[in-house]
């Protein structure tokens, strides 16, 4: 199947000021990819590439996610639909070389491709997960004022969560580990 494809970028905006440990980010840059069979341009695979800029090799990605389109659509390049990650890696090592070490792009680009070769339904893998059975995951806590990530963390034990992620590296060494002694007394 000969592949086109195209990209879009999309500007979420927090609620609130998420710190980091390089500063405060008021918003978060996302590159969607669609990829197409030129015969068929109604079944697509999407992928999303969100680094972090500022935190992620892939600081500035529309460069190269232009370049990938460009290469799809200038090269017609043709994907064997696989289901199978280790394939379409194997695709993208061989036509997207320049890619190495930009893993935003490269994840961007594995699950437009599987989603795809699954039929364009925003599947990925068809595993237990599409099928309704939750994955545990991790409540993450943003940096902030004490109160603020103490207040995280009671709002997250309160919706179930069995792991707690803090960011820390905002605050001073001494203040972090005083809230984490807190959060293991408490809970």
């Amino acid at each position: 199947m000969p592949l086109q494809a195209s990209y879009f970028k999309k500007t979420f905006h927090f609620s609130f000021d998420a710190r980091t440990s390089r500063g405060t980010m008021k918003e978060r840059h996302s590159w969607f990819v669609r990829i197409w069979d030129k015969s068929n341009p109604e079944c697509f695979g999407m992928g999303e590439c969100a680094p972090l800029l500022g935190l992620s090799v892939d600081n500035d990605p529309e460069n190269l996610i232009q370049k990938v389109v460009d290469k799809i659509n200038q090269e017609q390049l043709h994907l064997i639909v696989s289901h199978d990650l280790s394939a379409v890696h194997r695709f993208i090592q061989i036509n997207f070389d320049f890619l190495d070490g930009y893993s935003s792009i490269i994840f961007c680009l594995e699950t437009a491709l599987l989603d795809l070769s699954n039929g364009g339904n925003r599947t990925i893998f068809k595993n237990e997960f599409i099928k309704g059975q939750p994955i545990p995951i991790n409540g993450l806590i943003w940096m902030g004022g004490l109160d603020f990530m103490l207040q995280q963390v009671e709002i997250k034990i309160q919706d179930g969560f069995r792991c707690i992620k803090l960011k820390v590296g905002g605050l001073d060494f001494e203040k972090e580990c005083d809230i984490l002694q807190y959060i293991r007394r408490k809970y």
